[in-house]
């Protein structure tokens, strides 16, 4: 593994790689900051800032595109090529925890309880539902929308926000962040674990293994394994094969 402390003034609260056969990734911390970074050569390498006026808690990293949601309440819309917030959503009454996205939907889940369906083409909302406990992460993988929480549980949804699945992840603690990907699902939890299962709405764990300093959040993509830690640290592994 290789790591490097990120030069945020707070826990890094949420990192994500871009779509695509890439090799950039993006952090966000609580002192308000994005940072982008190229991990291609093997090492993190500082490409670009950006700084906003609230903490950043979750990011989407589209391709040249990045979805973030912030403490003030709102999801926006950054275009890396030109550099430009391009558009502000404000679905939520609370916090924005995290954000998901498809090529005609963006998802997003707050401490309001709320779990959000936002039409892109429309630019409305379409629904709103209240969750039973905080949702703390959600992904997107076509055609499921999964949903971590809180109390240690990931649920399985249709497009249409409908609940196909309530998973136990055999953990007591919460889960912090989780990625979803057609290899492998990972999830983060506050005690520091991560947990390696497979993909599908009866998952099977194939991995579990302690971090020094608990992982906030967590993305894998193409191989590479990346945590973002409470001692504002960014750590990845690359070509990990996560995928059994």
């Amino acid at each position: 593994s290789s790591g490097i402390n990120a030069e945020y003034g707070g826990w890094v609260w949420t990192l994500d790689q871009e779509d695509g056969k890439s090799s950039k990734i993006v952090s966000g911390s609580w002192d308000s900051n994005i940072h982008f970074y190229d991990i291609g050569r093997g090492s993190l390498e500082r490409i670009s800032d950006l700084s906003v006026h609230s903490a950043i808690l979750c990011t989407r990293y589209e391709k040249d595109f990045l979805l973030y949601g912030t403490y003030s309440k709102i999801v926006a819309g950054y275009d890396t090529r030109c550099k430009k917030v391009v558009y502000k959503i404000k679905n939520h009454t609370r916090p924005v925890l995290s954000v998901a996205s498809s090529p005609e939907y963006i998802w997003s889940s707050g401490e309001d309880n709320a779990l959000v369906c936002h039409d892109r083409r429309m630019n409305k909302l379409l629904k709103r539902i209240r969750m039973e406990r905080i949702s703390s992460s959600i992904a997107y993988s076509e055609p499921y929308l999964w949903v971590a929480g809180y109390d240690g549980f990931i649920k399985c949804f249709n497009q249409e926000m409908k609940t196909l699945k309530k998973i136990d992840s055999g953990h007591s603690q919460p889960i912090m962040d989780m990625t979803h990907t057609m290899g492998a699902t990972v999830t983060t939890f506050k005690d520091g674990v991560i947990k390696v299962f497979s993909p599908n709405i009866s998952p099977v764990c194939w991995n579990a293994f302690n971090l020094d300093s608990p992982a906030s959040c967590v993305d894998y993509k193409d191989g590479y394994l990346i945590a973002g830690c409470s001692d504002s640290s960014v750590v990845f592994w690359r070509n990990t094969n996560l995928d059994y």
